[in-house]
């Protein structure tokens, strides 16, 4: 009784397909991936007719960033940190008030952005954004 040759196993890895794992698994997690967004703040944007709203001094807090990186609340010195609390009491004492964040276009964007958290934070509705024109 003869028996037949068993065929020698490939002591080799195939390769053939691992471009196509790698690109399903590609897929996969690109899929899958769930991004965290991140809610700004909402400001409102004028529209092209351009109206202006006259608001009364009483009713507007400014908000000033010089470019030496100073900051001001209606003319007075105060640092980031004291910002949110200067914007929550004012909005306890005038519901209607409107903050406006006047910033030199030296100064840096971080800074604005940090002004700009503060009010976030303090729950600010409403916002405008001014250049700060510097004497």
């Amino acid at each position: 009784m003869k028996f037949g040759r068993r065929a020698k196993v490939s002591d080799e890895i195939p390769n053939a397909s691992l471009s196509d794992i790698a690109f399903l698994l590609l897929i996969f997690f690109m899929v899958s991936t769930v991004f965290a967004i991140e809610e700004g703040l909402l400001l409102q944007l004028p529209s092209k007719e351009g109206v202006v709203k006259k608001i009364a001094r009483k009713n507007i807090m400014r908000i000033s960033i010089y470019a030496d990186g100073n900051i001001t609340v209606d003319d007075q010195p105060v640092t980031l940190d004291q910002i949110r609390q200067k914007v929550e009491q004012a909005q306890v004492e005038n519901p209607k008030i409107v903050f406006v964040v006047e910033t030199s276009p030296e100064a840096r964007y971080g800074q604005m952005v940090d002004v700009l958290d503060e009010l976030k934070l303090a729950k600010a509705t409403r916002v405008s954004l001014k250049r700060l024109e510097e004497k």
